[in-house]
């Protein structure tokens, strides 16, 4: 990786603090409400806006063919429904800069189900990457803090961490329909993100009212702390729903997803320092052997890729 200008990465850091605050965020409004209402609500209004923007500012066609009515249901069901409601469900148990840390997984599963699904190869630098990777986790894993545990554990492995798992698992499927569709089908991403965010959030409040009931939001339901859930959705769905999927393709156009992917790292350092901070939560030795060790997968993933990359 040739670096001749060590500005040029400042675009990208960016990005990456701005992903970092919705974990910060994340954990705030989940004192105020319950995963599933708030993913049903932000879903639901995110989607809503991505689509209104496609059809009356952008004037494109929000049509989509019968045959791959099934592959829009999944992505909504793996890439926003399952995805996001076991993330924030995990969320309310971990510290934020660990669910974001373990986020991070998210390139070693990818890389994982795109050779066992689209049987693409991977050479003996991805499998040592790959490796490395996965026993970097091993430490964070071992690290849980009592609420984290007392929410349900087998062995070191506790039910958030399940869920947090299965998360990224769904979320690595749902990008694979995601990327199948817009190349072999030829749909815009605000087109898939909308729809998928739309009927996501839609099957998020079903499931909110059915299961949770009726919504609260805070302890009391105060004028305050519906202001406060209210503003702390709008700024998840402008940075994460709207800002982050635009800005990213934005700097698609300059940056390979290679080299993107790769900073993709420095999120949880950007979690960890907001989370002390705002939220008081400590940063243990395990967090730090865990982003080291997992730095040094995803260079020796990647390493073949980055050594042809100039900025």
């Amino acid at each position: 990786m040739k670096i001749h200008n060590p500005y040029n990465i400042i675009p990208i850091l960016l990005m990456y603090v701005l992903f970092a605050n919705t974990f910060t965020i994340g954990k705030l409004v989940m004192g105020l409400a319950s995963p599933v209402f708030f993913i049903g609500v932000r879903m639901t209004i995110a989607g809503l806006i991505l689509l209104g923007y496609t059809t009356l500012i952008e004037k494109k066609s929000l049509r989509v063919h019968k045959e791959q009515y099934w592959l829009f249901g999944l992505l909504a069901l793996l890439h926003i429904y399952i995805a996001y409601i076991a993330e924030f469900w995990a969320l309310k148990y971990v510290l934020s800069y660990k669910a974001c840390l373990l986020y991070n997984l998210s390139p070693f599963i990818t890389a994982l189900c795109t050779y066992a699904l689209c049987q693409e190869s991977l050479s003996p630098k991805k499998i040592l990457g790959l490796m490395v990777g996965f026993i970097g986790f091993i430490p964070i894993f071992m690290s849980s803090i009592p609420e984290e545990v007392a929410a349900g554990h087998w062995g070191f492995i506790t039910l958030p961490e399940l869920m947090l798992v299965i998360s990224v698992v769904s979320s690595a499927l749902g990008w694979l329909i995601f990327r199948n569709l817009i190349t072999k089908h030829g749909y815009s991403s605000f087109v898939l993100n909308g729809y998928a965010m739309l009927f996501g959030g839609i099957m998020a409040l079903g499931t909110s009212f059915a299961w949770e009931g009726m919504p609260s939001i805070g302890q009391t339901g105060s004028s305050q702390e519906i202001l406060m859930f209210a503003g702390y959705t709008a700024y998840m769905i402008l940075i994460a729903n709207i800002i982050g999927y635009n800005l990213y393709g934005i700097l698609l156009r300059t940056y390979s997803p290679t080299l993107l992917s790769f900073f993709g790292f420095t999120t949880p350092l950007f979690a960890a320092v907001n989370g002390f901070l705002f939220l008081k939560e400590p940063i243990s030795i395990a967090f730090i052997v865990s982003v080291l060790i997992v730095s040094i997968g995803l260079y020796l993933f990647y390493q073949e890729e980055l050594k042809e990359k100039t900025f």
